[in-house]
């Protein structure tokens, strides 16, 4: 999809349906939806890095998804969108139950916006 049809679309997808962007009209603050996608990217990173890929947020309401290797980038709406552009960039489907993935997974440290330090 072109990114002028992507800026078109007239609401999330059904599967965003649980995630700030699918209550993007009733998110109390801007803030705090950019910090819930930020948060939903960098776990998607987590897991796009063992395709080869990354994912970075466009107009807050899109993906684009880039090929480390080689530059090629593609756009997409929403998640089965983007699972779909990994798909091409990648050169092979996305497998949640992977052993590899689900291994490289339990085994980094969870990424996502830091935290501050509490004082003792």
């Amino acid at each position: 999809m072109c990114a002028l049809c992507g800026v078109l679309t007239d609401g999330p997808h059904w599967t965003e349906a649980g995630t700030d962007a699918g209550r993007s009209a009733a998110a109390p603050s801007g803030r705090e939806r950019h910090l819930e996608r930020s948060r939903r990217l960098a776990l998607l990173n987590r897991v796009l890095s063992a395709y080869g890929c990354t994912a970075d947020d466009w107009a807050g309401a899109h993906y684009m998804v880039h090929r480390r290797s080689g530059g090629a980038t593609e756009m997409a709406t929403d998640l089965p969108g983007l699972w779909l552009a990994v798909e091409g960039l990648a050169g092979r489907a996305p497998d949640p139950l992977d052993p590899a993935l689900v291994a490289q997974l339990q085994n980094a440290p969870a990424a996502g916006p830091k935290q501050p330090r509490r004082r003792a």
